[in-house]
């Protein structure tokens, strides 16, 4: 019985293959949510509190499996000191694989000065995604 030369490596070539489209199916079933395009305007509510504001914003959401679970956005003062926290959970939007979500944050001890925030999503796997951040200067306080 003659054994073929080229038999050997084309059965690591497939066995190669194989494995290679079964990796990429898992990669991909890995992947956690990205987002984009960030868009924010500053709000400064006139109540009777001095200064309170509120951040809010909408940005683009990709998420392949649609499994987003929360909106997370944490605000910064411009020393760098966590001044507010927000994590707000999804119902409606938590089975789209893309979609644009809003967030907000508020402020309740605002003083003059540059905030900066970053705001991130989690699916329910607790992957979170890529986070944006935006800047902005608070000039007038009620």
């Amino acid at each position: 019985m003659k054994e073929s030369k080229h038999a050997f490596p084309i059965i690591i070539l497939i066995e190669w293959l194989a494995l290679a489209g079964v990796s990429g199916c898992l990669n991909g079933m890995a992947e956690g949510p990205k987002i984009a395009n960030l868009t924010y305007a500053t709000l400064r509510a006139p109540i009777e509190e001095k200064g309170v504001f509120t951040v809010t914003g909408t940005f683009d959401i990709i998420h392949p499996q649609g499994e987003t679970a929360s909106v997370n956005t944490i605000l910064y003062d411009d020393q760098g000191k966590q001044v507010a926290e927000e994590s707000i959970p999804l119902t409606d939007t938590a089975l789209r694989t893309s979609d644009t979500l809003a967030f907000g944050i508020d402020c309740a001890e605002a003083k003059k000065g540059v905030y900066t925030f970053l705001t991130s999503v989690k699916d329910i796997k607790g992957k979170q995604s890529n986070t944006l951040m935006g800047t902005f200067a608070l000039t007038d306080v009620f």
